[in-house]
C-alpha cells in the first residue's frame, strides 16, 4: 500500500524544514530512512493479506468438497463449483479492494511527490497543473474506495481547523491552503482500511488454522497408522503457529499510518518536535522486524 512512501516523508521533512527552523540533518535522513523500510514492509503485508484470503478460501472449498463426498459417496455433488464460484467472487472483491487501495496510495504519494517540486520550483505553474491532475485522479479513486469498501469510510473523524504555520509560504502554502483537508482525509481513509484489512486477515487466518488442523492433524489421527509421527508433530506445529506475526504486523502498520497522519499534521502547523520523529523511527523499525522475521521463515 504504501509504496514509494519515502517520498511522502520527504515532503514532510521538507514542510518541517520551513515550520520548525534548523532541525538535525541527521534526525530526517533517519526519519526518510525509515519510511522506506515501512513503505516495502507494508507493501509486502498488503501481498500476505491477498494470499491468505486466497487460501482461506481454497481451505472452505475443499472442505466442502470432502462434506459433499462424505454425503453423496466417491462423487462430490455438482453444487461444489457453484460453491467454488461463489467465494472465488469473494476473494476477487477482496482483491480488487486491496489494488484499489494500493493505487490509492501510489496517487497520493505522487500528490507529495509533487509538494516537493512545488516547495523547490521558481516557475510553479507546470506543477501546480501536475498537482491538479493528480488531486483528481486521488478523488475519483477515493470514490472507488468508498464503493468497493465493505464498511463505511465516507465518515471522517472531526479535526479542528488546520492552521498553516506563517513560515510556510508562495505556491506551497496556497496548495496545502486548498487541499490541507482533503489530504487528511484520504490517509485517514487508508488508515481505515488498513486497519479493517488487518480484522479479515485474523478472520482469515483463524479459518486456515481451523480447517488445516482438521485436515492435516486431526484426520491422520483417525488412520490406522502415521507413517512418519515426526512429520505430523511438524505439521501440527506449523499450523498452529503460521501467521502470527503478519496479525500482529498489519496491526503494527495500521498504527504507524495513524502515527503518519498525526505527522502530517504536525509538520503544516510547525509543532513537529524530535519525540514525534523519534517515536516514528522506532515503531517502523519494529514493524521492520515483524516483517523481516516473517519472510524468514
Amino acid at each position: 500500500m504504501m509504496k514509494n512512501f519515502h517520498k511522502t516523508l520527504a515532503v514532510i521533512v521538507i514542510i518541517a524544514t520551513f515550520t520548525s527552523g534548523c532541525r538535525s540533518t541527521d534526525e530526517y535522513k533517519k526519519f526518510a530512512e525509515s519510511g522506506i523500510v515501512f513503505a516495502e514492509a507494508t507493501n509486502s503485508l498488503l501481498d500476505t493479506a491477498g494470499q491468505i484470503k486466497i487460501k482461506a478460501t481454497s481451505e472452505q472449498v475443499l472442505k466442502s468438497r470432502r462434506d459433499r463426498i462424505q454425503v453423496n459417496g466417491n462423487k462430490p455433488a455438482d453444487g461444489i463449483v457453484n460453491t467454488y464460484n461463489e467465494l472465488s467472487e469473494q476473494d476477487k472483491k477482496r482483491l480488487s479492494l486491496i489494488n484499489e487501495l494500493r493505487k490509492h496510495n501510489e496517487l497520493l504519494q505522487a500528490y507529495f511527490s509533487k509538494l516537493i517540486e512545488l516547495a523547490d520550483s521558481d516557475s510553479p505553474v507546470r506543477t501546480e497543473k501536475a498537482v491538479e491532475n493528480i488531486t483528481a485522479q486521488l478523488e475519483g479513486s477515493g470514490s472507488k474506495l468508498l464503493n468497493l469498501s465493505p464498511i463505511k469510510i465516507d465518515k471522517l473523524p472531526s479535526v479542528t481547523e488546520i492552521v498553516l504555520d506563517s513560515r510556510i509560504n508562495g505556491s506551497l502554502r496556497r496548495e496545502l491552503e486548498k487541499r490541507k483537508y482533503t489530504i487528511y482525509g484520504e490517509i485517514t481513509r487508508q488508515e481505515k482500511l488498513l486497519k479493517f484489512i488487518s480484522k479479515l486477515v485474523e478472520e482469515d487466518v483463524g479459518t486456515i488454522q481451523d480447517l488445516q488442523e482438521q485436515r492435516l492433524v486431526i484426520e491422520p489421527l483417525k488412520s490406522e497408522s502415521i507413517d512418519n509421527e515426526d512429520a505430523w508433530i511438524n505439521t501440527r506445529l506449523t499450523v498452529l503457529t503460521q501467521n502470527a506475526e503478519i496479525i500482529l504486523a498489519i496491526d503494527k502498520a495500521s498504527n504507524n499510518l495513524n502515527k503518519f497522519k498525526e505527522l502530517f499534521l504536525a509538520s503544516i502547523e510547525g509543532e513537529l518536535t524530535s519525540k514525534q520523529l523519534n517515536s516514528f523511527i522506532q515503531e517502523t523499525n519494529s514493524l521492520s522486524a515483524l516483517i523481516s522475521e516473517k519472510n524468514s521463515h
